[in-house]
């Protein structure tokens, strides 16, 4: 369902699991049936018995037929209303169902249609970004703000948690993003300011991992503060740069304070910022970030596009693709490549 495209990052929507069957209108009305006939039948018998075992009179025989038959339709009446009151209930939970999936459908379009435009080429930088999301709704996010002197102004995040409450957690702070970009370059000032609305929203639970950076041109250069979250790299030759400068997660602590670090680009310099779902899931194919990366990028330097669909699927063939066991949280790379 994802569609990849250096102009715009894809989302993985992942269908709903398999819910149990349940039971049709015929299939009830047999089981009554069914149960009715081994209800008369067993009445018969047990009368049979009681008759063999006590010997009663004529007059008697009467009465125990009476209260056989009686504890019959008793027994047959409550299995009737029974099965009524277990089918209305099926058929409520079964709309109930079916109300939750469209709603989660619809809280996935919105998610996707809501994903920035992701500028395949701007002066100095090539970009490319994609998201594949553990269930129908994800946490993770990312955002492109272009400034009026022409920078990049970038965030990729994961917001603690997972389903719709980090889905919402992360439009949330998308917004934040843009306000604060808006009113200043500062990035420090940016993530402190998105830290404190957060905590204040939510008291530090649940919070969100992110790196936000701005990106110049005339020189090239690279400004960046990561909150909490997995150091992006920077590859130049045969060397690699982590970006770890930073502070604590957004809206995790009261007041948190954040330092930000520069780099200055050059030419060929290839550059990979992960959430946690890649980071993780390279872990377990024993080979570490700056080693993909430079592995991907052999015998020249990849595209973007190219590092995002490379990386992805070295994650999917650790725990697996979308929807497996083993997969249980988002995932988004974002890439950019510096030209002359």
């Amino acid at each position: 369902m994802a569609a990849t495209s250096d102009a715009r990052g894809s989302v993985t929507r992942l269908a709903a699991p398999a819910r149990p069957r349940t039971m049709s209108r015929k299939q009830i009305a047999a089981v009554a049936v069914a149960v009715g006939v081994l209800v008369l039948l067993g009445g018969m018998q047990a009368e049979s018995e009681f008759i063999r075992t006590v010997q009663a009179t004529k007059d008697e025989l009467g009465w125990i037929s009476d209260v056989i038959a009686a504890v019959a339709v008793t027994s047959l009446t409550y299995l009737w209303l029974h099965l009524r009151v277990t089918r209305a209930e099926l058929l409520n939970s079964e709309r109930a169902r079916i109300t939750q999936d469209e709603q989660f459908r619809m809280a996935a379009d919105i998610q996707r249609t809501l994903l920035p435009e992701i500028p395949p080429q701007t002066r100095g930088y090539r970009w490319a970004a994609r998201m594949e999301t553990a269930h129908q709704v994800g946490g993770d996010f990312y955002d492109f703000v272009t400034t009026r002197d022409g920078a990049i102004v970038l965030i990729i995040g994961d917001v603690s948690g997972k389903g719709m409450p980090a889905a919402m957690m992360q439009s949330s702070l998308t917004t934040l993003f843009r306000v604060h970009v808006s009113m200043t370059t500062d990035l420090c000032a940016i993530a402190g300011r998105m830290s404190e609305a957060l905590f204040g929203q939510t008291g530090g639970i649940p919070y969100a991992t992110a790196l936000v950076a701005r990106f110049d041109h005339g020189p090239a250069r690279m400004t960046y503060v990561n909150a909490g979250h997995p150091a992006g790299l920077v590859l130049r030759g045969a060397s690699s740069l982590q970006l770890g400068s930073g502070g604590p997660p957004l809206g995790l602590l009261p007041g948190a304070s954040y330092e930000h670090g520069t780099l200055d680009l050059v030419s060929g310099d290839i550059g990979v910022l992960v959430t946690d779902g890649v980071a993780e899931a390279l872990e377990g194919t024993s080979l570490p970030l700056a080693d993909a990366l430079e592995r991907a990028r052999r015998p020249s330097a990849a595209a973007p596009k190219d590092l995002c669909d490379y990386l992805l699927g070295l994650a999917a063939r650790s725990s697996g693709p979308p929807g497996a066991e083993a997969w249980s949280d988002d995932r988004t790379v974002l890439a950019f490549h510096v030209s002359d």
